[in-house]
């Protein structure tokens, strides 16, 4: 059997801390997956969702873009997006 492809997008998904870890490339599709993710962990009562980019190249403007739009729509309902790139918090 053989590895994935390094840019395929994977994320795994702590549903008791509200955490989501990724892999692989962020594009804006990428991101589209995660804003399901993190719109079900709002739904499942979390005020906060951290989000790990650990082994993810950081995104191009198109994902960088889509990933903004996810924490304008969380903060709409009260949840705070947090985004970690090696281990420190992103502006985004």
């Amino acid at each position: 059997m053989s590895a994935p492809p390094a840019d395929r997008f994977t994320e795994s998904v702590d549903w008791a801390d509200g955490r989501v870890a990724t892999t692989g490339l962020l594009t804006s599709a990428a991101v589209d997956l995660l804003a399901g993710t993190t719109d079900q962990l709002r739904r499942a009562g979390h005020a906060r969702i951290t989000v790990e980019l650990r082994g993810t190249e950081l995104p191009d403007e198109a994902g960088l873009t889509a990933l903004r739009a996810v924490a304008e729509e969380l903060s709409m309902h009260h949840c705070r997006l947090v985004v970690l790139w090696e281990e420190k918090e992103c502006a985004l």
